[in-house]
């Protein structure tokens, strides 16, 4: 929605060339340059020359292919060196297949380039201006945003999820041009809800979209949501039978696959947070910090319908992303992506409640350093160890991002109180 007055509360001046072709260039040349260049620095063991970054996950996702592609079950082995297996839905393998052909180095460039386009289009959609406006903006992200930056370095998918949710939930308006026929800015190719149901069938977490879109009034959309992420599991399960058993069977008893302990650091879900201030990992921790990631997942999504039934889209969207990383059993730092379009509510938003900015800005900037990795020992169940300080290091960017929800929960409750008292007089 860059460029309305509806996306940010005034109007920019769009700087950026009109051509198409060198428009692309200079909102995506910089940022792509910027992140070839440090790649091999983001991740340890990476080679700066040769060009040979870690891409860990990239790697994770290639093998997955080859042995699916040679009948080999993609869930029993794991990368030779990392020891990482795949611990995706069947689909996200089925949908990858393009990996297993060409030059390892060539798919390095290209998912490099895809992830840089997502972080442009959330960007560009959230309300940041066009043009060199958003090619510097995307530089700085890269450079200065850690889940980003190590999304990149990892080869993860995690930006271009969220750009498919983003895609799907925020149309961007062209300045001067009125609405299309989705209601926004641009002609819908695919019905509302369909990149939903591909990124909850990719990863899991993106089904609270699904409900929040219902609960705000999207009924459609949460159903097309639905019928998507049932047609691709499906086509998952047809092509992958066996290993849609195992993966379906280990998320039935709660199995993530993840690797780790569960008071790692690097962790910054809110049942880890719970385990980790807890110092235990018995079965009343895990159930209290199942309680809470609940609660917060449901409250997230009643609390992002209400803003955006006020106007306030692209913070209803950064609230929901925010509530599937506290919710998720397992979140690394570099999940938290979810810190763009929030960044770029509470910068642009001008009409949200100061103190929403104020402790959303907190968030961001925490999130967008990670102390937690940065600071802290960790492994070895370090965390065990950690003094009051530590812990809070350690477990701030939850606790912030709990604080934000449980915050306009209350605020959101209060007001309708108020309102039915009015009433009532």
């Amino acid at each position: 929605m860059s460029g309305s007055s509806s996306a940010t509360g005034r109007r920019f001046v769009d700087p950026g060339p009109r051509q198409p072709v060198l428009r692309w260039v200079v909102e995506l040349a910089p940022a792509y340059v910027v992140a070839l260049l440090i790649l091999p620095w983001v991740i340890a063991h990476g080679v700066a020359w040769p060009w040979q970054p870690s891409t860990i996950d990239l790697q994770v996702y290639v093998y997955a292919v080859n042995d699916m592609l040679a009948g080999k079950d993609i869930y029993a082995t794991s990368t030779p060196g990392w020891n990482l297996p795949f611990i995706y839905p069947p689909i996200a393998a089925v949908l990858m297949v393009p990996l297993a052909f060409g030059p390892y180095w060539l798919w390095q460039l290209l998912w490099t380039l895809v992830l840089i386009w997502a972080q442009q289009s959330v960007l560009r959609r959230c309300g940041v201006p066009r043009g060199w406006v958003l090619g510097v903006i995307g530089v700085v992200v890269v450079l200065a945003v850690e889940p980003i930056r190590t999304t990149l370095g990892y080869g993860q998918v995690n930006t271009v999820l969220m750009a498919l949710v983003v895609a799907d939930l925020l149309p961007y308006r062209p300045p001067g041009r009125g609405p299309g026929r989705s209601g926004g800015g641009e002609r819908r190719r695919i019905p509302q809800g369909t990149l939903l149901g591909l990124a909850a069938a990719i990863k899991l977490t993106p089904a609270l979209f699904v409900v929040f879109a219902y609960l705000a009034g999207r009924r459609r959309a949460a159903i097309t949501g639905v019928v998507s992420f049932l047609g691709f599991t499906l086509v998952g399960a047809v092509v992958q039978w066996s290993p849609s058993l195992v993966f379906w069977s280990s998320i039935a008893v709660g199995d993530t696959r993840a690797p780790n302990s569960p008071f790692y650091v690097g962790n910054q879900s809110l049942l880890s947070t719970v385990t980790r201030i807890a110092g235990a990992n018995d079965v009343a921790t895990t159930l209290l910090g199942l309680g809470l990631s609940a609660i917060v997942a449901v409250l997230g999504a009643v609390v992002a319908a209400h803003w955006w039934q006020k106007g306030e889209q692209v913070f209803a969207v950064a609230l929901v992303g925010l509530c599937t990383c506290l919710a998720s059993p397992v979140t690394w730092t570099h999940h938290y992506v979810w810190v763009l379009p929030l960044g770029a509510a509470v910068l642009l938003r001008r009409t949200l409640p100061r103190w929403v900015r104020l402790v959303g800005g907190c968030w961001v900037v925490w999130v967008s350093l990670c102390l937690p990795l940065a600071v802290l020992p960790y492994g070895y169940d370090a965390e065990l160890a950690y003094t009051f300080l530590q812990q809070l290091v350690a477990n701030l960017g939850p606790l912030l991002g709990l604080a934000l929800v449980g915050g306009l929960g209350w605020q959101m409750v209060n007001a309708q109180r108020k309102r039915a008292v009015a009433a009532v007089h």
